[in-house]
């Protein structure tokens, strides 16, 4: 399965990108169709501040920032393709169009970019290479990515931690909308604060000591943030 907003990454060499560039200008629109958007446990309490945070659980449990309420509908980027003033931008948005390609042994790994059109361009633009070696530009992405990369790795066993203790627990998720319509998505979970505040000493201890405790509670409160998607809803079909 493709990675979220990728549908053709190709990987970045100086025989066929030599003078390949990224387009001057381009925007979210690319985030536009989704309502959920990765994101690794050092982002949590950022993104708290801006969405309700929940975890997947088809598949791989994944922290996710909830963007919408329509499964096709990033209600955070406009029809200019700009993202809301004032909201945390998750690191797998600003990542794009660059992501990391794992080598099979999974010992290295190969910077890639989307190859689109509205995105690469084939002369011009801002270079990815300059005289044969990557651009500053390049260089910069390539440690993002890296970078991202050992983030979202770091988020695995805080995931399993909060598994292991049995505060993790699958919901419904939604809101009720001003009007009194009720949406609901599914397949999602979130810590449950009842079972978080009966946690034995230990586990407490534990997750205190990993460094966890700022994203649970930020996590918890994120739900503050289900209404206001509500009212985003009703202000785009106004």
């Amino acid at each position: 399965m493709r990675p979220l907003f990728y549908q053709n990454p190709v990987a970045l060499h100086p025989a066929a990108h030599g003078a390949a560039g990224l387009a001057e200008t381009f925007d979210y629109g690319f985030a536009r169709n989704t309502n959920a958007i990765p994101i690794s446990l050092s982002e949590i309490p950022a993104a708290a501040l801006s969405y309700p945070i929940v975890f997947t659980v088809d598949g791989a449990v994944t922290p996710v920032a909830i963007v919408g309420l329509m499964a096709d509908q990033n209600l955070f980027v406009d029809a200019h393709g700009a993202w809301r003033s004032g909201c945390y931008i998750p690191a797998y948005v600003r990542r794009y169009p660059f992501i990391l390609a794992e080598d099979p042994d999974g010992r290295s790994v190969q910077l890639c970019v989307e190859d689109d059109p509205e995105v690469l361009v084939p002369a011009g633009g801002r270079p990815l290479f300059a005289n044969g070696a990557p651009s500053a530009m390049t260089q910069e992405a390539f440690s993002f990515c890296k970078h991202h990369r050992a983030e979202h790795l770091a988020t695995g066993p805080f995931v399993e931690a909060l598994i292991a203790c049995g505060i993790l627990v699958e919901r419904t998720a939604g809101a009720i909308l001003p009007d009194g319509r009720e949406i609901q998505l599914e397949g999602l979970a979130g810590i449950d604060e009842v079972k978080f505040a009966a946690l034995p000493d230990e586990a407490h201890a534990l997750l205190k000591r990993q460094g966890w405790l700022g994203a649970v509670y930020a996590q918890i409160l994120s739900g503050l943030n289900w209404p206001r998607l509500g009212d985003m809803l009703l202000e785009t079909a106004k």
